[in-house]
């Protein structure tokens, strides 16, 4: 069962690619500080799932909701309440491990002292 004050609310979503269904009324629900995974094999339909909750994708049927509003595209601002870690490295080779970091952090209006100190945190951790 799916509540609203689930963090993730994937329900029944459904996605094909002309004759082909590649995710067939998907659901399930995460709650806040919960970690998913998914796992299958190759053309299970992993890739569209998570494209779909980036809002990457539309589906033709179902819904993603976070903290109970709606996905509607890539740029939601309702995506900032989850994490979401990418098939491929998203880092910019030109760019120094700080400014990575502070780019990253400035597409998320995260700047000024906070963003300095959780910077500075983050390197420390890794030893940067």
């Amino acid at each position: 069962m799916i509540h609203s004050s689930d963090m993730l609310q994937v329900k029944g979503l459904t996605k094909s690619y002309g004759k082909l269904i590649a995710v067939a009324s998907v659901s399930f629900q995460a709650d806040y500080g919960q970690t998913i995974g998914l796992l299958g094999p190759n053309g299970a339909g992993k890739t569209t799932i998570v494209s779909i909750i980036a809002g990457l994708l539309s589906p033709d049927s179902g819904e993603v909701l976070i903290a109970g509003k709606q996905v509607k595209s890539d740029t939601d601002p309702v995506k900032l309440k989850i994490g979401l870690v990418p098939q491929d490295m998203a880092l910019y080779d030109q760019l120094s491990a700080r400014d990575n970091l502070v780019f990253f952090a400035a597409l998320y209006s995260f700047a000024g002292a906070r963003a300095r100190q959780a910077i500075a945190e983050a390197l420390n951790l890794v030893g940067k």
